[in-house]
């Protein structure tokens, strides 16, 4: 190939520092967590669309939320944000043992979550094919819940590398990526919280 037909390309936009705020797996779960925002926001318009033509709600002999299993899971599930956030303060100062107890911390709370909202659904009179009441707040929980099982797989994976070494103050995307997917997950849940378990006691159907 001769010297001419070389031709010279700009590196500047193409080689991003994986701790750099352009990294692409960064953008790449900030729009994963805004498309899953929307799926969330739909499932919160369709539960107040159906309550809003529905004769009572819940519908049919269903009696309103309890309020006190689902309270102590929310506010577990709330609290493990704290040592996430230890666990990404941590590696950004080369402290790997650090992240590795905010990790196990952060999972041990939200495996108690799912192991409560499991313990809370096990507990009720109806299911997804009771009725439309039923249907949405099954979907809205199983929705959640798949997310919170899916993030404490991607903490047990960080967890794994963290073992390995593979995390530094110089190298740690995967936990600032882990970490902002874990504060989505923890977030969501106080719209949904306030949806399924205390609307009810403000707004009446139509």
């Amino acid at each position: 190939m001769s010297e001419a037909s070389v031709r010279v390309i700009p590196t500047d936009d193409l080689v991003i520092n994986e701790n750099s705020p352009r990294a692409p797996l960064w953008w790449g779960m900030v729009w994963l967590i805004i498309i899953e925002a929307m799926v969330f926001l739909g499932l919160i318009v369709s539960y107040f669309y159906l309550r809003y033509y529905a004769p009572t709600w819940p519908l049919g002999d269903i009696e309103p939320p309890e309020l006190t299993l689902p309270t102590i899971s929310a506010l577990t599930l709330w609290i493990s944000s704290a040592p996430m956030c230890r666990a990404d303060s941590s590696i950004r100062k080369g402290d790997v043992k650090k992240l590795k107890i905010g990790l196990a911390i952060s999972f041990a709370l939200g495996l108690i979550f799912l192991i409560l909202k499991y313990i809370e659904y096990s507990g009720l009179d109806y299911n997804w094919a009771t009725n439309a009441y039923g249907s949405i707040v099954w979907a809205i929980t199983g929705f959640h819940s798949a997310h919170v099982l899916a993030v404490l797989l991607e903490t047990v994976v960080v967890f794994a590398a963290a073992s390995r070494g593979y995390f530094s103050a110089h190298r740690n995307l995967g936990v600032r990526i882990n970490g902002l997917y874990w504060h989505f997950v923890v977030a969501i849940w106080v719209p949904l919280y306030v949806t399924l378990y205390l609307s009810h006691l403000v707004l009446q159907p139509r």
